[in-house]
């Protein structure tokens, strides 16, 4: 096949890096929440303390140790601490116009590609966040341009340097975040089933990928049991029953890039036969299948049997890619076939772009409504008045809304990781990019808003002071407990905006 010009894929990568740059523009500045409060906290240490304050929060380090260099050079503001998730956005599309260009896909399936990815509104959610996920994203999908290597290769033998280089990088996405695990699981079953080496072959790389893979596990055991054992917190916001039959459809893009295309390459294939079958994009398609299908299934199915609850947007991303370029490729596939009348087939597949931005992606009302990132959490404001206007060693009770903080006051003193209490990991949102003086006293409570017995305890123990309450319905219900404690005119409500606020007393009664 006669090798296609760069210069389609140099502009389809121009214009998903265009509406990512786009988006990202109204939202790098803004004020952190709370989970990126996290990432601040875990980099504002010594260099010494980032991996356990990442494994703190249920994270792993590379990601931390990363973003802590990039912002000793740029500076620890809301900007860099966002713009390194914006860059590695940019590498993926980087990384999806290089996996269409080695496989000569036609600009337009390449557009596809990259428009249904970069305009996807949770890549773009966690391409402003100041989180691991964008990274891992980008890691995951090189993983993938290593896997469409050895899928290119002459299959006459092993590459042992392209085998070497899977690794790595599978040991990076690890690293970067423990939810990239059935991914690269996924990949070394893609690497078992879909492949022109012989299967005397995929064997042996499948059974050194397995036993690489453990070793790499077994290196962080004790952290991954830790996690498993604090599952009980993620079902208090991933619930049993959200893993429905239509979330299922529309958590991420499935309708559009997944399940048209892929019906039009099943009635393709059953025309075409073995023809078809013997397409040098098969083992690819199948690979990227099985990517984008096979961890998106598995947390659906573990949270819908209520086993281990995950199936929630951000730790689902790294099907997002795969899912682009699976539906770019089906598409590619059919029209390249000539199955299909010309006219009938560019009006399908303009009928999937619209379907795409109809139903699967937001991004359009997002957009034009400031909603991409709808967190407005001003702990900025917070810091800033209790900087200003707290005294002396004032108490300042902080209620973050964590599902770490419902073990408070009863466990405050237990481990949470091996040099960090329960009490001393809740205390993160005010001691990262927005700190207070030290000689203020921050005490994490139970921020449970049903049962406030004690937090009502606290406050009335402690005759003045300042409450940090972070949740919509929570500030409700303590507005309400303040009145009938102290009065109307007895505390101080300073209405910060958005979900985070703050109250102060003098007296209590």
């Amino acid at each position: 096949m006669r090798s296609r010009s760069a210069t389609p894929y140099v502009l389809s990568s121009a214009v998903g890096i265009a509406i990512i740059t786009a988006i990202s523009v109204a939202y790098v500045g803004l004020p952190l929440w709370i989970d990126e409060l996290h990432t601040s906290w875990s980099i504002s240490g010594r260099v010494g303390d980032i991996s356990e304050r990442a494994a703190a929060g249920n994270q792993s380090p590379l990601y931390f140790y990363l973003l802590n260099l990039f912002t000793t050079l740029t500076g620890h503001t809301e900007t860099s601490l966002r713009v390194f998730s914006v860059i590695c956005a940019w590498g993926s599309v980087l990384a999806v116009n290089w996996i269409c260009r080695r496989f000569q896909l036609p600009s337009w399936a390449a557009f596809f590609a990259t428009v249904t990815f970069a305009a996807s509104h949770l890549q773009l959610l966690f391409a402003v966040e100041a989180r691991s996920y964008s990274l891992l994203t980008l890691l995951v999908l090189l993983l993938l341009c290593v896997q469409t290597l050895r899928i290119q290769s002459d299959g006459k033998q092993i590459h042992w340097r392209i085998e070497g280089l899977w690794l790595l990088t599978a040991g990076c996405c690890i690293y970067t975040h423990y939810i990239a695990i059935p991914a690269v699981g996924s990949l070394a079953l893609a690497s078992l089933l879909a492949g022109n080496q012989s299967w005397r072959d995929r064997g042996k790389i499948f059974t050194i990928q397995i036993v690489v893979l453990a070793l790499f596990l077994a290196s962080q055991f004790s952290t991954l049991q830790q996690i498993y054992h604090h599952r009980s917190q993620w079902a208090v916001f991933i619930h049993a029953d959200a893993a429905t039959p239509k979330a299922l459809l529309t958590t991420l893009p499935v309708i559009s890039t997944l399940l048209i295309p892929g019906a039009l390459l099943l009635a393709v294939l059953l025309r075409e036969g073995e023809a078809g079958r013997r397409s040098p994009h098969s083992p690819f398609l199948l690979t990227a299948l099985i990517l984008a299908s096979l961890p998106y299934l598995a947390s659906w199915t573990t949270t819908r049997m209520d086993w281990v609850n995950w199936f929630f947007p951000r730790y689902l991303v790294t099907s997002l890619p795969a899912l682009s370029l699976f539906g770019a490729f089906c598409l590619a596939f059919i029209e390249q076939s000539r199955c299909i009348p010309r006219l009938i087939n560019w009006t399908l597949i303009g009928l999937t772009l619209l379907v795409f931005f109809w139903l699967d992606s937001d991004v359009i009302h997002n957009a034009s409504h400031l909603r991409i990132n709808p967190k407005l959490e001003r702990w900025d404001l917070v810091a800033a008045t209790l900087n200003a206007e707290a005294e002396g060693s004032a108490t300042i009770l902080l209620a973050g809304g964590l599902v770490e903080d419902r073990r408070l006051p009863e466990q405050a003193g237990a481990r949470h990781t091996a040099n960090l209490t329960i009490a001393e990991y809740c205390r993160f949102p005010l001691q990262g990019i927005y700190t207070i003086p030290d000689n203020l006293t921050v005490q994490a409570v139970n921020s449970n808003y049903v049962d406030f017995q004690q937090l009502l305890s606290h406050l009335s123990q402690t005759p003045q002071g300042w409450l940090v309450a972070r949740g919509k319905s929570r500030n409700i219900a303590l507005r309400e407990l303040l009145i009938s404690l102290k009065g109307e005119d007895g505390f101080k409500d300073y209405q910060i905006p958005g979900k985070v606020n703050l109250y102060s007393w003098t007296t209590s009664e």
